[in-house]
């Protein structure tokens, strides 16, 4: 698979300088990405999550470069290793995801992840795990508590040839529907490499996420939890967009 992103901190126009709180990944040797997003919420104890988010995924791809030529890529296990190697403090999301063959195979802990389009038409989305509306799983150090482990969710799907995944945060499907990023794909055919797909789909999540008449996915969600919640969902937004050649 050939792969391209786009990342917009939410903070950008106030401050240019903002790495924001989601990180991300691209081992394109190994066949291999990854997309995390630090807990705002650390933010009331005077702590950068994106600072552990992007350590995570550092230390990942660190450890899928360091694996022998023909060495598996363990995604649950070298997710588990990253952290046990995370020294910051704070929490994230994660996904991780690698191509065997003609599979994509991913663990999943919290809210982020992937779509997979055939023919322009959404066909496989992945699932999220969360504790409650807008709480999700998570990785994380805490406070005098040592190192805290969630569930990591793994699943797979059989890919074919042409198909096209977009993964991203939480930001980018808070924001966005499948059957919207579905119409920019039918848009963009033909006229669009994989770095300029990826920067229009964030580009149209991020004006969705300022909007008040947007009705957003996160608005669907909040009404399903029973809270009140008008337009998009203000966040970092990170896409990844991946085309798979077999």
């Amino acid at each position: 698979m050939n792969l391209g992103f786009c990342y917009f901190p939410k903070k950008l126009e106030s401050n240019p300088e903002s790495l924001g709180e989601d990180s991300h990944f691209i081992c394109q040797e190994r066949q291999t990405f990854g997309v995390a997003d630090g807990v705002g919420g650390w933010a009331m104890k005077g702590i950068d999550s994106g600072i552990f988010a992007r350590e995570l995924m550092s230390n990942y791809l660190t450890a899928v470069r360091s694996l022998k030529p023909q060495g598996d890529v363990n995604l649950k296990k070298i997710l588990l290793k990253a952290h046990s190697k995370t020294v910051s403090l704070g929490s994230s999301t994660a996904c991780v995801v690698t191509l065997k063959r003609d599979r994509l195979c991913y663990a999943n802990v919290g809210d982020n992840g992937f779509m997979v389009f055939r023919g322009k038409m959404l066909v496989y989305r992945t699932p999220t795990q969360h504790s409650f509306f807008n709480c999700p799983f998570s990785l994380g150090n805490w406070v005098q508590k040592g190192k805290r482990r969630a569930s990591v969710f793994l699943g797979e799907f059989d890919v074919e040839q042409g198909d096209i995944v977009v993964a991203g945060t939480d930001g980018l499907f808070d924001n966005l529907f499948g059957s919207e990023i579905e119409e920019i794909l039918q848009e963009t055919e033909g006229r669009s490499c994989l770095q300029d797909l990826a920067w229009t789909i964030a580009t149209v999540a991020s004006m969705n996420s300022t909007s008040e008449d947007y009705d957003s996915p996160f608005v669907v969600a909040a009404e399903s939890a029973g809270i009140k919640h008008i337009g998009g969902k203000v966040d970092d937004i990170t896409v990844i967009v991946a085309v798979i050649e077999l």
